[in-house]
């Protein structure tokens, strides 16, 4: 401080904006890029929920980006009516994914779905990550359902940004 009373030209009146879509800086509530990326999420996942409107008994298992941050994951879930949703935050084992694949199961053998969503953040588990619970679900599940998977990565960056970022 001493410098800029020294330096006039030091004197620069300053905002700091979190700016993040993965909306993980501590102390705040929202971040520039969080909404724009949830909405970009959600928009995919309408558009495999649609896509799969034509298939029969299929699960859907999407990763979200969000690093440690299970904000973008969690949301999507909700926004995209999802079955699941795995994050860091809450951490989870095999009698977990095991307890939601015989779920799953049961509705799809009762009728009451014919398609699944699972989103899990791309750090939620060191060891049962996205690839795990693919196989998982597709070598439990063989005899009921088939199953996808898709890393939206980048894709979620993507888009112009919402209005609640622009504003």
């Amino acid at each position: 401080t001493d410098k800029v009373e020294k330096f006039r030209a030091f004197r620069i009146p300053m905002v700091v904006l979190p700016a993040t879509k993965s909306n993980n800086v501590p102390g705040t509530d929202f971040t520039i890029g969080a909404d724009t990326a949830l909405n970009e999420i959600t928009e995919i996942c309408d558009r495999i929920r649609q896509s799969a409107q034509g298939t029969k008994r299929r699960v859907f298992i999407i990763e979200t980006m969000g690093g440690y941050c299970g904000y973008l994951c969690t949301m999507g879930a909700i926004a995209g009516g999802a079955d699941s949703a795995y994050i860091f935050e809450e951490s989870f084992g095999i009698e977990e994914l095991k307890k939601d694949l015989d779920c799953m199961v049961s509705k799809m053998d009762k009728g009451h779905v014919f398609r699944g969503l699972l989103l899990i953040n791309e750090n939620a588990n060191e060891n049962y990550n996205t690839e795990f619970i693919n196989r998982l679900y597709s070598e439990e599940g063989k005899d009921k359902f088939s199953v996808r998977h898709n890393v939206l990565g980048h894709m979620q960056q993507g888009g112009y940004p919402s209005p609640f970022d622009r504003s």
